[in-house]
């Protein structure tokens, strides 16, 4: 199973049998099967037929809408048939009176782990460990030093709008009640993403620095290329979904 983007003003997607079809006025129809397809992601400019979202649901694809910035600004989740437990483990969390403390130190010491991953990797020598806001501002100096901290940022954005979208479909699976989380404004799959993005903050400096020496110039890539960027570590990416889902579970279920 694979994720789908679409994206482009003009595009249509509609439902024919078992398939997504997805037309442009450039280019000949598409179909991809709905038993195939992870999760789609979709530019909010993109004409869905109702059908098409309904089936998307039905099958528990969940749908992701960016809009022009890449920020993520609708989520459309459906059905799905799992027999995990985590979600009942959540659910006795959100019962205790003090989850929210509880749960903003697991946060906090998760972000830690990823914090300390990147320093490892970065080769920086540094004396201590910075907190994490001090080492984002270090990663946005790299950035600005190339004249490129608005392409850095907009990367980033779109990034994080995927990693949401893809973590949303891992808890969805995991018959988390997103809404429930939201309406107790517990953005649960916005923290874990956080975490996640971590792992991009080196990825996407070095792909700037790449297109620096290859241009001459950088600006913002366009949409398609921060989607190939983002699939290139789609498999870490994954890897690290689910490591971070199991790391949350066994938390839960240690404390009990």
């Amino acid at each position: 199973m694979r994720p789908l983007y679409v994206h482009g003003a003009d595009t249509q997607v509609r439902l024919d049998g078992p398939s997504l079809r997805i037309s442009t006025p450039t280019s000949a129809d598409r179909w991809f099967p709905l038993r195939r397809l992870s999760r789609v992601v979709s530019s909010s400019v993109v004409v869905w037929e109702t059908a098409a979202v309904l089936a998307c649901a039905g099958q528990g694809v969940t749908i992701s809408f960016l809009d022009g910035d890449g920020m993520l600004i609708a989520r459309c989740i459906g059905r799905v048939d799992a027999h995990d437990r985590l979600h009942e483990r959540l659910e006795q969390l959100l019962f205790q009176s003090d989850w929210r403390e509880l749960y903003a130190r697991w946060l906090a010491a998760v972000e830690n782990m990823a914090v300390r991953s990147v320093i490892r990797r970065s080769g920086l020598a540094l004396v201590d460990r910075p907190e994490p806001q001090a080492l984002r501002r270090l990663f946005r100096q790299g950035a600005a030093s190339m004249n490129a901290l608005f392409a850095y940022e907009r990367i980033g954005r779109e990034v994080h709008s995927l990693l949401v979208a893809l973590v949303t479909q891992w808890l969805t699976n995991s018959r988390i009640d997103i809404a429930r989380c939201n309406g107790l404004e517990f953005n649960l799959a916005s923290d874990l993403a956080d975490v996640l993005f971590w792992d991009f903050q080196l990825a996407r400096l070095r792909w700037l620095e790449q297109r620096l020496e290859r241009l001459d110039t950088v600006e913002a890539p366009p949409r398609a290329e921060i989607v190939g960027f983002f699939e290139t570590r789609r498999e870490r990416s994954e890897k690290l979904v689910r490591g971070l889902i199991h790391r949350l579970h066994r938390w839960l279920i240690e404390r009990d």
